[in-house]
């Protein structure tokens, strides 16, 4: 048990800095292929670091959903700011996607064109230190969001992974243009945008599901379940409700009791329900639990 709280504890101190590390190393990244790209003269570099944009995104919405969640509730907003996190995540994947669209009309404009001249060798140099960069990000941004039950985390992760892969194509179109293949770098800008637009607007999708309170039993539906199943007195459930607010997720219960029970016994089983999911679900910030008799 003492091993399991200390990694734990290790754990949330990664939380804390994990959206610091990951938006501090996209930024710098983001600055580093934007200029090599115009220098170098590689369409597939600029949408690279369009990309490493999408990462910076869900590092912030870490940033800002770990703040929210410090700050009291109030007569205004009594439910707290959790969903400022999805608010600002679809906004700013909004201007990204617009921004993709215009560099897809640019790199089609190029290929109509003459072939230019092949990119500079500076442009393969950071693609393939951004495809290691991102790689050892994705891994530690997934291990912390395994561990914390982060979902934030986790599509930051995974945001990471992608722009490794977009880095990918970066690389294939340097060599390309330098073996003779000239359209190879506007197509492969194509392919990076591509996935650009794939990751944002599912980003997107996310944040106006959140917004909308769909459900997440998907995820959190069978541990809910569990715990309740094993609660004494329980007979059965009725009907689960979840949603997400920020990082933390509210729920809903209906369970079973058994019909002879009196509504003093009916509210204990209830209290004991609503106790165990606070305290073994991590995520979990408020839950209301309502009893009905088991009919025969």
């Amino acid at each position: 048990m003492a091993s399991m709280s200390i990694d734990r504890a290790k754990c949330e101190k990664c939380g804390e800095r994990v959206a610091a590390i990951g938006i501090t190393t996209n930024i710098i990244m983001v600055f580093a292929k934007l200029f090599i790209g115009v220098t170098s003269g590689s369409k597939a570099c600029i949408a690279d670091a369009l990309h490493s944009m999408s990462s910076i995104v869900t590092s912030l919405a870490i940033i800002v959903s770990q703040k929210l969640t410090k700050k009291k509730k109030n007569d205004s907003f009594p439910f707290g700011f959790g969903k400022i996190e999805f608010i600002a995540a679809g906004f700013t994947s909004i201007l990204i996607i617009t921004a993709a669209v215009i560099l897809i009309s640019v790199s089609i404009n190029s290929l109509l064109s003459d072939p230019a001249a092949p990119p500079h060798l500076s442009a393969l140099l950071i693609a393939v230190v951004s495809v290691l960069t991102n790689e050892m990000l994705f891994r530690y941004m997934r291990c912390v969001g395994t561990r914390l039950k982060s979902q934030t985390m986790m599509a930051s992760a995974w945001a990471n992974r992608a722009d490794a892969f977009s880095s990918v194509a970066v690389i294939v179109g340097v060599i390309g243009s330098k073996l003779g293949f000239h359209h190879l770098d506007p197509i492969c800008a194509i392919v990076v945008v591509g996935i650009i637009i794939k990751v944002s607007t599912s980003i997107l999708i996310d944040s106006i599901k959140s917004l909308m309170d769909s459900s997440v039993n998907n995820i959190y539906g069978e541990e809910i379940s569990d715990i309740i199943s094993k609660t004494e007195g329980v007979q059965g459930i009725a009907e689960l409700k979840t949603r997400h607010i920020g990082q933390k997720i509210w729920a809903e219960v209906d369970i079973f009791v058994n019909s002879d029970a009196t509504m003093k016994q009916g509210e204990e089983i209830a209290a004991k329900v609503r106790k165990n999911l606070l305290v073994q679900v991590r995520d979990l910030e408020r839950a209301m639990v309502h009893f009905r008799p088991l009919e025969e």
